[in-house]
């Protein structure tokens, strides 16, 4: 249900955080990234993404600091390093610096899994990230509202899941939200069903699948409709977020033969939601969904303070994600047209 974490030091190392969901990847980073702050305030912090970093970027990440006694090095996309970047980064795992920590960030699926293998093979630490099953929602739910301070019975916390889905990033959302309200509390089932009622009309998953299909209009209605029944806003950027990065990581698998299992498994959604993918790709490119992850960044943190009015910043986030996905498909048809010429 959580990352499975390495035993092996932070500093002196390399550790691979290795899985498709998201949320407790993001976390697992996070833990790590603190136990090294905590053993060394003062460390130096290089932060690098795979498909950009050429073997020199990563030497020089790693070769420690002229002015910091220590190094942590985080690197994210490492499915799309290049072979020569994988061979600096295996060789330093075999060999690594006492006072540099590598953090490798990999979601899963076969794509860069070479990579995977290799430091598998020279005995980097690896922290395997593993989204629970459908059964184990509830005690996830538990677990995120201990965290929060607020008690909740199993009852309370299947009522939860029913009301919001088998995101992790939107059950967090919610249980943070019913925390901030009923801060000390212990949560019914009672409580979850009123907070959460008419949700079943209009979810933020059903303005997220709006957007996803080119729907603008129909999201803008659903999500007015969804704000004025009390659904959180964070709950709305949360499943937007879900969706845009499952959309993203099937566009990258897509042309690869696999099952809908295999698929489900590598993107990691459900098998039913893979059709649902296929559908929604026909709509939009890996370019767009990386501006309208962009768009998205600057609308969550609107929603969480940065903005005096959430409902405005939605519908703006809306928007822009309906421009990304139309500017660069009028991009692809200008281009297609001057290769036809």
């Amino acid at each position: 249900m959580s990352a499975k974490t390495s035993s092996k030091p932070v500093f002196g190392s390399v550790t691979l955080v290795h899985g498709s969901e998201q949320l407790l990847s993001e976390r697992a980073v996070a833990a790590l990234r603190k136990r090294a702050m905590a053993e060394e305030p003062g460390l130096q912090l290089v932060e690098l993404v795979g498909g950009d970093m050429s073997p020199a970027d990563f030497v020089e990440a790693s070769g420690g600091s002229l002015f910091a006694d220590h190094s942590l090095v985080i690197i994210t996309g490492a499915e799309s390093m290049v072979p020569e970047s994988v061979d600096a980064l295996v060789a330093f795992a075999g060999a690594p610096s006492p006072e540099v920590g590598v953090i490798v960030v990999h979601p899963g699926g076969n794509k860069g899994r070479g990579l995977v293998d290799k430091l598998r093979k020279a005995k980097a630490g690896v922290v395997e990230v593993v989204a629970p099953k459908a059964w184990e929602l509830p005690k996830f739910v538990q677990a995120e509202a201990r965290a929060a301070r607020v008690g909740m019975e199993s009852d309370a916390a299947q009522t939860l899941v029913d009301a919001v889905g088998n995101d992790l990033r939107a059950l967090a959302g919610a249980v943070s939200q019913l925390a901030s309200d009923w801060a000390g509390q212990r949560l019914s089932s009672e409580m979850i069903s009123r907070y959460f009622q008419g949700r079943a009309e209009v979810t933020s998953f059903a303005v997220s699948d709006a957007v996803l299909a080119g729907q603008t209009g129909q999201a803008l209605e659903r999500l007015r409709w969804a704000l004025d029944l009390g659904v959180a806003p964070v709950l709305v950027t949360s499943a937007l977020a879900n969706g845009l990065r499952s959309l993203g990581r099937y566009l990258d698998v897509r042309a690869e033969r696999m099952s809908d299992i295999e698929m489900s498994r590598i993107v990691g959604v459900p098998p039913w939601k893979v059709k649902t993918l296929a559908r929604q790709s026909r709509l939009w490119s890996e370019t767009a969904v990386a501006r309208g992850l962009i768009a998205l960044s600057r609308a969550d943190a609107a929603v969480k303070g940065a903005a005096t009015d959430a409902g405005f910043a939605l519908e703006q986030l809306i928007l822009a994600l309906d421009h990304a996905r139309r500017d660069d498909a009028s991009g692809h048809r200008r281009s297609a047209g001057v290769r036809r010429r």
